[in-house]
């Protein structure tokens, strides 16, 4: 072998220098010498071996992984794949955007090989790549860009993705390049631009109200990495295999097959027998003690949070007192919160821009536990228990609210602590659970609320706007905080205007610091995400910058099961091939 005549030959060469010096040099020194060459052999042995091993190990195609996912697929479609993530998924496989998230959130080519900023941040020219085909052989074109983006402004489209892009006009300039002028500059574009395009040859004799319809997205088509093969409609699956005309790197790993479960409890219980091989979970406990040895656990942090958000503006003289949402911060035992309701899988938020998006303040202004703070606060704001029933008062109105929710086991248990947590300083604070089918229609779209405890999911989107600008408290906005303060407003407003990174940096730093003093929400914690991978299956990375959970899946060209050392021409085998159910 290669590096055993490598070691062969360095201790010939040092057996020489060896001789050497018991000839000319006195005991002593030929004892510290010899000492230290010693080491130095050691270290150069161990080097050997790890460069020799490390530099033959290639990764070569074959074999299959089998997945497990909570929920069922119902439009495998980019444009309607949102609010399934099953659904999301299977569309991260299977379809390409002009561009790509990286692992850090950067923007990396896709279908585009390159594209340039114009005006200023107002135009965008994307240039495709050539000989990109579709999983049916047809080739792809700049008309199925605009085709999908149209898709996206008929007033036809139902689906989440149309207020981003209204006033958005998209031009083909020839068959390969795709020209975007925004109505204002943009920094943040490009995380539209990751939208999955769809293919004109087979929707485009559809009306766009009918192409998110189930029946006509049953075998998608897509650029993606991997197509689907076929379903397997008794065993709730899907066997897709790898795109062998994929432009970009070809998948080692051959066959994914997905199997879709009701529950994470029954999904760990297949992952446990075998059933599947990888599995991602949001809830579990420890997961050092599932008795899963020869599974490997990455973990990540999701770009969502957990807030109690505040009507000021409803008509609740207390909530429109900035020192009362103060007094409320000080007093959230979030860390009580994390470790109870969430299994200590998650992780206390302060900012609204979490980190890892452009423009996080890690130094935020935040509000420790602190009951006797919280009660200095209030009482400095003029907030007194006169008739020491327990609850403040100011200008004859009692310090209470009501806080509505999901009614469900987490959200409830969360209320509860809350409520404990804000008696203590003087809060009466009334829960109104609300049944999972009304929340949406009956509290959120008409701010039917004093304070909300709700998530909200930032995707890869990196401008806060429509979270907490003023001119989004109204449906269909997501400004969940009925809020209005121009500190807020402006900086927002400044950052997304600006086509300057660093300058939108900045305005969001003040952003930031705006919030902390205004508290138009508690925010209560970040949630994370635990994906378990068969030990053989190697490139997996937890070192993902998640927009969502299927972006585990960003690298998956890199993923491989097989393997082979190319001194010696031996092949590695991982996991079988899945056989086709």
């Amino acid at each position: 072998m290669r590096w055993l005549y490598r070691l062969q030959v360095l201790a010939n060469a040092l057996g020489g220098f060896l001789r050497y010096f018991v000839s000319h040099l006195s005991r002593l020194e030929k004892f510290v010498i010899a000492g230290l060459v010693g080491v130095i052999f050691i270290a150069s042995v161990s080097l050997l071996v790890t460069i020799s091993r490390s530099s033959d190990i290639q990764p070569v195609r074959g074999g299959s992984i089998i997945e497990g996912i909570v929920g069922r697929t119902q439009v495998i479609n980019p444009l309607y794949s949102g609010n399934n993530p099953a659904d999301r998924d299977i569309s991260q496989l299977v379809f390409s955007g002009l561009v790509k998230l990286g692992r850090g959130r950067e923007f990396l080519p896709d279908l585009a090989v390159s594209w340039e900023v114009l005006d200023s941040g107002k135009t965008y020219l994307f240039k495709l790549r050539d000989n990109i085909k579709w999983h049916d052989g047809e080739e792809v074109d700049a008309d199925d860009v605009v085709f999908t983006i149209q898709v996206i402004q008929n007033e036809g489209y139902t689906g989440p993705l149309k207020n981003a892009w209204q006033g958005v006009e998209v031009t083909a300039m020839d068959s390969r390049t795709v020209r975007f002028a925004l109505p204002n500059p943009s920094t943040f574009f490009l995380s539209q631009a990751t939208v999955g395009i769809i293919p004109t040859h087979l929707f485009a004799h559809l009306p766009v109200a009918n192409i998110g319809n189930p029946e006509n997205n049953r075998q998608p088509v897509g650029t993606g990495p991997y197509q689907i093969l076929d379903t397997i409609a008794s065993k709730d699956a899907l066997n897709l295999v790898a795109n062998d005309n994929y432009y970009a790197n070809r998948p080692f790993i051959d066959k994914i097959v997905v199997y879709f479960f009701d529950s994470e409890k029954s999904l760990l219980g297949a992952l446990g027998s075998g059933t599947v091989t990888s599995a991602s979970f949001s809830s579990l406990n420890d997961v050092n003690n599932l008795g899963l040895p020869n599974t490997r656990t990455y973990s990540y942090q999701l770009p969502q949070y957990k807030a109690v958000f505040f009507n000021a503006l409803g008509g609740n003289p207390a909530l429109s007192d900035k020192a009362v949402r103060q007094a409320l911060a000080s007093a959230t035992d979030k860390q009580k919160i994390v470790q109870q309701v969430a299994n200590g899988n998650a992780e206390v938020v302060d900012s609204p821009i979490l980190p890892g998006f452009w423009g996080h303040l890690p130094d935020i202004k935040k509000y420790p536990l602190d009951f006797v703070a919280a009660r200095e606060v209030l009482n400095r704001a003029g907030w007194k228990d006169v008739d020491k029933d327990g609850v403040m008062e100011k200008d004859n109105n009692r310090l209470a609210f009501t806080l509505s929710f999901k009614n469900d086991a987490a959200q409830s248990q969360i209320a509860d602590i809350l409520k404990s947590n804000w008696s203590a300083i003087g809060v009466e604070v009334t829960l109104n659970p609300v049944a999972n089918e009304k929340l949406v229609d009956e509290v959120i779209r008409p701010r039917n609320y004093e304070a909300l405890m709700f998530g909200q999911n930032l995707g890869s989107d990196s401008d806060p706007y429509v979270y907490w600008h003023s001119s989004q408290v109204q449906d269909p906005g997501l400004s969940l905080s009925v809020i209005a303060d121009k500190d807020i407003d402006n900086n927002l407003e400044m950052a997304r205007l600006s086509s300057d990174i660093n300058k939108s940096i900045s305005y969001y730093h003040k952003f930031q610091n705006a919030f902390a003093n205004l508290v138009p929400a508690v925010l209560l914690y970040q949630p994370n995400f635990t994906y378990l991978v068969d030990a053989k299956v190697r490139g997996v990375t937890s070192e993902i910058n998640l927009s969502n959970p299927s972006d585990r899946f960003l690298n998956v060209t890199e993923w491989y099961i097989k393997s082979r050392r190319s001194a010696q021409g031996i092949i590695e085998t991982g996991l079988t091939d899945a056989p086709t159910q």
